[in-house]
């Protein structure tokens, strides 16, 4: 009588397994969304202690953000580039209560480009700096120290 409970909750698992091996839905989702325009290095397009802010506005156009810095003017270019994978198993139970099980996993990455230029009261240009896939959002990367 124990052996033949044991062949039927093998049996009964086994054809629960194959249906909802057959039934489940597998998806997988990437996405990625870039929010700015391209950020290029100046490279020698401009000098420290030469360059004014007509000709850099008149390169590169308005600035992302404008910040004023200790009585200096910062000018930010910026782009983000956000990408976002998920994938994801659902398996149905009962299709007339709507019950299923869903195991699902994600990652995000936001990288940013930009260029900050920093601006004397006289509006020469005092400091450059260009980040290439940063990590840190805008606010976040004026205080992290090199």
């Amino acid at each position: 009588m124990g052996s033949r409970s044991n062949i039927s909750l093998i049996l009964i698992t086994f054809l629960l397994s194959i249906t909802l091996l057959f039934s489940a839905c597998l998806s997988y989702r990437f996405i990625r969304v870039v929010e700015g325009d391209e950020v290029v290095p100046p490279g020698d397009a401009f000098e420290l202690g030469k360059t004014n802010l007509g000709d850099v506005l008149s390169v590169l156009g308005a600035p992302d953000k404008v910040a004023e810095l200790e009585g200096k003017d910062l000018l930010l270019y910026e782009r983000a580039v956000l990408q976002d994978s998920r994938l994801s198993l659902g398996i149905p139970l009962l299709d007339i209560s709507g019950a299923n099980i869903d195991l699902s996993g994600y990652g995000t990455l936001v990288l940013y480009d930009r260029l900050w230029l920093l601006f004397t009261p006289d509006r020469i240009l005092r400091q450059m700096m260009f980040e290439k896939g940063s990590s840190h959002p805008y606010l976040k990367a004026l205080f992290v120290e090199d």
